[in-house]
């Protein structure tokens, strides 16, 4: 992992997530669905982070919806109470991870193994919470 202090929100986006090959695509937004960073081509909109953030307290609440990312139906498969929630569609998938003031999203495609791209999300999500992040 790349600790720096001046690191930027799209470092940490490019250099933890997409640099690991675990995540092919991916970004850091507010609580509200609002981007800090994304990688380049991630179209995950405001009000789709927005509608996930909003199950965080009970996750099993998108059972019946899933979650629409950047425009793409996913099916719900599981979530942890403000903690981790993952969707996926077919062989790819997406991972929101909660922190104190932000959520880490990061999408898979079908060449990566959905518990590569969790266990890679969930790092940042671990290393920012013991930032106080």
């Amino acid at each position: 992992y790349t600790h720096t202090r001046v690191m930027s929100w799209q470092a940490y986006v490019d250099a933890n997530l997409i640099a690991s090959g675990m995540v092919s695509a991916g970004g850091i937004y507010d609580l509200q669905g609002n981007p800090w960073a994304y990688s380049a081509g991630f179209a995950a909109q405001v009000a789709e982070v927005a509608a996930v953030s909003g199950h965080f307290a009970a996750p099993s609440g998108l059972a019946a919806t899933g979650a629409t990312v950047a425009g793409i139906k996913y099916m719900f498969v599981r979530g942890e109470e403000n903690a981790e929630i993952y969707v996926k569609k077919g062989a790819t998938g997406v991972c929101f991870c909660r922190c104190a003031t932000c959520i880490i999203v990061g999408y898979h495609d079908d060449k990566i193994q959905p518990g590569s791209c969790q266990m890679t999300v969930g790092k940042l999500a671990d290393f920012l919470k013991e930032s106080g992040i």
